[in-house]
């Protein structure tokens, strides 16, 4: 994984007709499943995983179709890819676990945990799409653009790589289903303790989008990180690892 000295342990998972790639670092008790968004990989929740490795075993989910697994003929919704993650999961005997999305990721892991509840112990969403005022694939395409202007070089340079090893083809079949997926009717149905975390300096999730999803799951808890743009785990994973142990203790 770019970023971390750790050897991952690495399965590929078959779930179905599709694959998953697995990896796992770490060793402690308590177990924590990191989901990437769309275009993206697990290389980028590298420093993250740093950080929770020290008391947790990680692991990073690759989807179908995305980083190292291979692409599928036809496309798949949000709630296809969870369907095809928890049974990823039940495989590889993971769980239960704390879920952990960013951005498209965010909708996966949702429909995860209302998909597999005796899986997962907490949720945490990290800068969650696709805000319903913004649900449009053009005004997405912009929000990025701005954002990528607010990351570090580190970042891009992993997130366009990744584009390229997903492809085009594949991205915009998932867009679309991304962009109609309605997060805030489904996460009020989530029962799993649920975290709420944005970048002050994210264009993709504004501060408003944030409130109502908080405002749709009532006890959710809902974090703003000051100074922090879209990748927010790369850029302060540290915070972003604190967040997520005192995210567990909720449960």
């Amino acid at each position: 994984m770019a970023g971390t000295k750790m050897r991952p342990v690495h399965q590929r998972v078959r779930a179905g007709e599709y694959d998953v790639d697995i990896r796992t670092y770490g060793g402690g008790a308590d177990h924590v499943v990191l989901v990437h968004g769309i275009g993206a990989s697990g290389r980028y929740f590298s420093r993250l995983v740093e950080e929770l490795a020290r008391t947790s075993t990680v692991h990073t989910l690759e989807m179908p179709g995305f980083g190292s697994t291979p692409r599928p003929d036809g496309s798949l919704g949000m709630a296809d890819f969870a369907a095809v993650n928890c049974e990823a999961l039940r495989a590889a005997g993971i769980g239960p676990a704390q879920w952990v999305g960013h951005s498209m990721g965010c909708q996966v892991v949702t429909e995860m945990a209302l998909q597999a509840p005796e899986l997962v112990t907490s949720v945490v969403l990290l800068g969650p799409t696709i805000n319903r005022g913004e649900r449009h694939a053009v005004l997405q395409g912009l929000r990025l653009a701005q954002d990528c202007l607010r990351e570090s070089a580190a970042v891009n340079w992993i997130v366009f790589t990744d584009y390229l090893r997903a492809g085009p083809l594949w991205y915009l079949r998932t867009l679309p289903k991304m962009v109609r997926h309605p997060l805030e009717e489904r996460i009020g149905k989530v029962l799993a303790p649920v975290t709420l975390v944005r970048g002050a300096r994210d264009p993709i999730v504004p501060a408003r989008w944030l409130q109502e999803l908080a405002a749709a799951r009532p006890g959710a808890v809902a974090v703003e990180l000051p100074g922090q743009p879209h990748v927010c785990m790369f850029t302060e994973p540290a915070r972003t690892a604190e967040l997520l142990r005192e995210a567990a203790l909720a449960r």
